[in-house]
């Protein structure tokens, strides 16, 4: 478990009453014993089920760590410690580089903020998020005692409903020099904070594909494409609504802390965990991708902005980041809404350029998603009418009878 919030924690006790479906767990309790929910409540697999990966997987989102430093339009980088789970390290920047195709997150035994360690960790959050899909990584980890490596999410809602609420997936934790990987899953159960985990083996200094394929169904776990745990979300069963919004990646190294424990081997540091690539795959569609994160990128190169809704939109941005990232939200009837920094994007029923400020969403803020045979979209307002990058030259607008070369864009570019 990587977000236990002390204050919640002195709050509810360690020992938190569960409904009866689910076992009880403690606050810091280990990973070493995540509990199962009964029959029929949870559906685990035969362990060593393997399968190829589906062909109808859409490539969404991708960092193959080829540049020179870490792309902060994709990444954030925490700065200090993060008060949870007892752990040891102050992260920073200095602690993740990027070399030789892979993101390098080192722990250092270094005395910085208060802590004895340093080490990195990295998210999206505002960045980019996901709804449903498979989120993948290939990573090779240390084999260090008192070391704590984890790939996983949080629900992007966290700041408004706090943790356990927001939910959380462990795609995948390693602790100490055993070859054990845990995959868990975390929430409120109704009663307060429950989870739902398994374990598998592997190699863990060798580099391997670790991996969570999500839909309204199920969360399944996979290392190198062999499945070894299900949760079932279907129709929120056990309170499990928190799986159904979008969520953002974290990347991290800790150091100590209730899992591993405060027992660690200084002389083997300092020690690296590597990451070779994190791809994030959507089902492939003609459809909007709904529940997603994406970027528009107009046929002039650049991106379309919601400009943090303080003016016009514009398509002339050369990198994305928060304002450029748009929540694709089901409008129903075939059409949707797009929002940004908690904005929606508003057409002005073709009358003045294009905004994104709007606080709710009505007509003027509903689009037809059409999907172009060269694979770009174009996005019609109930004006009848076609979104415009207008090259980048001038604001946007949705005022075109044809939808062309301005009126194309490209998804996640």
């Amino acid at each position: 478990m990587k977000m236990r919030l002390l204050t919640f924690m002195r709050s509810a006790g360690l020992l938190l009453a569960l409904a009866a479906i689910v076992s009880s767990c403690k606050k810091d309790a280990s990973h070493s014993s995540a509990p199962t929910a009964s029959t029929g409540i949870m559906n685990r697999p035969t362990l060593g089920m393997s399968r190829a990966l589906a062909n109808n997987w859409q490539l969404v989102w991708s960092d193959e760590f080829n540049g020179p430093s870490v792309d902060q339009s994709k990444w954030n980088i925490d700065v200090g410690n993060p008060g949870v789970n007892n752990e040891k390290e102050y992260y920073q920047a200095a602690n993740a580089s990027v070399s030789n195709g892979n993101l390098v997150i080192t722990a250092k035994q270094q005395s910085v903020g208060g802590q004895p360690y340093t080490s990195a960790k990295l998210n999206t959050s505002g960045k980019f998020s996901m709804q449903y899909g498979r989120i993948e990584a290939r990573m090779a980890l240390p084999m260090v005692q008192g070391t704590w490596p984890a790939f996983w999410m949080l629900g992007t809602n966290i700041g408004s409903v706090g943790w356990p609420n927001c939910g959380e997936i462990d795609i995948m934790e390693h602790v100490n020099t055993t070859n054990t990987i845990l995959g868990t899953m975390h929430w409120n159960g109704g009663n307060g904070h429950v989870q739902y985990g398994s374990r598998t083996t592997t190699t863990p200094a060798d580099f391997h594909v670790y991996a969570v394929e999500w839909d309204t169904n199920s969360i399944r776990w996979y290392v190198d494409n062999v499945l070894y745990q299900t949760g079932n979300i279907q129709n929120n069963i056990n309170n499990t609504g928190a799986f159904h919004l979008p969520f953002y990646i974290i990347l991290n190294l800790a150091m100590g802390g209730d899992l591993p424990g405060n027992t660690i081997d200084n002389s083997s540091l300092p020690t690296s965990m590597l990451v070779d690539y994190v791809r994030v795959y959507g089902q492939a569609s003609s459809g909007p991708p709904i529940g997603q994160t994406i970027t528009l990128k107009g046929n002039n190169g650049l991106y379309v902005s919601g400009e943090n809704g303080t003016q016009a939109m514009n398509c002339n941005r050369t990198t994305a980041q928060a304002w450029e990232q748009f929540l694709v939200v089901d409008a129903g009837n075939g059409k949707v809404e797009l929002q940004s920094m908690s904005k929606y994007v508003s057409s002005e029923n073709g009358t003045q350029a294009i905004t994104c400020n709007r606080t709710s969403a009505g007509g003027w803020e509903q689009f037809t998603w059409i999907t172009n045979s060269d694979g770009t979209i174009s996005l019609e307002g109930t004006n009848n009418a076609f979104v415009s990058s207008e090259n980048g030259a001038q604001p946007m607008t949705c005022n075109r009878t044809q939808a062309q070369g301005w009126e194309e864009f490209r998804v996640n570019q």
